[in-house]
């Protein structure tokens, strides 16, 4: 991945610090929301005022629409980095494919090299656009939330943070094992692919051989392992949801039973709270989605890997300039014989 990031991202830097920038203003309008309706409810709606009332909501609206405004900006900006970088990875690769000896395909496999050129391409592709997406987004969803629930009630934010830590915990442990796996899967994958490959190609020796049955049960083989590989690690990435919803749903029940204590003290009032709540659900949705980009990066990971394998490899037929430019002129075509007779004579036998 060291390698994509520093050679094929270089010419992105200046665009995708452009698109941080916009996506992290996005973000801090978003953030600011709840807190501009905890203000409204607490301050603004018991003094009376409508005309407060109608200003505040016009802030909120013109901080919704600069939130999906920079948002959807900074997204198009992905798209295009991530379409652009992966087109010369691409390009480097398959130019890399074409002058590889019979050795260095052989010890790859072509199955592999086709796999490389797609699945794993796009899986670049997918990890590209969505850090650019979420990189910037869900940290700061995440880290800005909890500073911000600080400042509203210290006491509250105490069982966001005990959730919060149930839920590292659950990531950190699933993302470890999930790693292997999916570098498990693309192996298989490329077996997959090897196996397809070979009865197109020898469609007619099958049939010849009446090997048909022989090569349906290799095929189910080489597909159940598939099965079993990309299902063992969807299981252990779908324990992240499931877990997450459930410290979700207990701590905002924890949240409204505390905050219903405090303010029936007098500790703390009720546009806190309902703010509070919202903080905490974005709080966690931004958690849900750095998990499925730790998801999505560690298959990225074991891709970007492979394609890095084939691209480090050392050139074995050079490439010259005679061979890369256009030919000269029209082509000249010079056959030259010695030494051969046409003649024929009956009776002879004739070379």
């Amino acid at each position: 991945m060291k390698r994509i990031v520093t050679q094929y991202l270089r010419p992105y830097y200046g665009r995708m610090l452009v698109g941080f920038a916009i996506k992290f203003s996005g973000t801090c309008l978003d953030l600011c929301l709840p807190w501009v309706l905890a203000r409204m409810i607490d301050v603004v709606i018991p003094q009376g005022e409508r005309r407060a009332i109608f200003a505040w909501g016009l802030v909120m609206l013109g901080l919704a629409a600069g939130a999906a405004i920079c948002n959807i900006t900074a997204n198009r900006m992905a798209a295009r980095v991530a379409a652009g970088s992966t087109q010369a990875v691409r390009a480097d690769l398959f130019s890399k494919v074409m002058y590889l000896s019979d050795s260095q395909s052989g010890e790859l496999g072509k199955p592999s090299l086709i796999s490389r050129l797609t699945t794993d391409t796009y899986n670049v592709y997918n990890v590209i656009g969505r850090v650019q997406r979420l990189g910037v987004r869900a940290p700061l969803l995440l880290i800005g939330g909890l500073c911000i629930t600080m400042t509203l009630d210290a006491h509250l934010a105490c069982i966001l943070l005990a959730a919060l830590a149930i839920l590292a915990v659950v990531v950190v442990t699933v993302s470890r094992r999930s790693v292997p796996m999916y570098g498990q899967l693309q192996k298989a994958l490329d077996r997959l692919v090897m196996s397809v490959r070979e009865n197109i190609a020898g469609i007619r020796v099958i049939k010849a051989l009446s090997k048909e049955d022989w090569e349906k049960e290799r095929f189910a083989g080489i597909n159940d392992q598939v099965v079993q590989r990309e299902k063992a690690a969807g299981l252990t990435m779908a324990v992240i949801n499931p877990v997450m919803n459930l410290v979700l749903n207990v701590g905002l029940v924890a949240v409204v039973v505390a905050g219903a204590y405090r303010v029936n003290a007098g500790d703390t009032e009720i546009g806190k709270i309902l703010a509070f709540l919202t903080y905490f659900t974005i709080i966690l949705n931004a958690l849900l989605s750095i998990s499925k980009m730790i998801a999505i990066i560690s298959r990225g990971i074991a891709s970007a890997d492979r394609i890095e394998a084939v691209l480090s490899m050392e050139d074995v037929l050079p490439v010259t300039e005679e061979a890369e430019g256009e030919p000269e002129g029209e082509p000249s075509w010079h056959i030259c014989f010695s030494h051969v007779d046409f003649s024929y004579t009956p009776g002879k036998k004739n070379l």
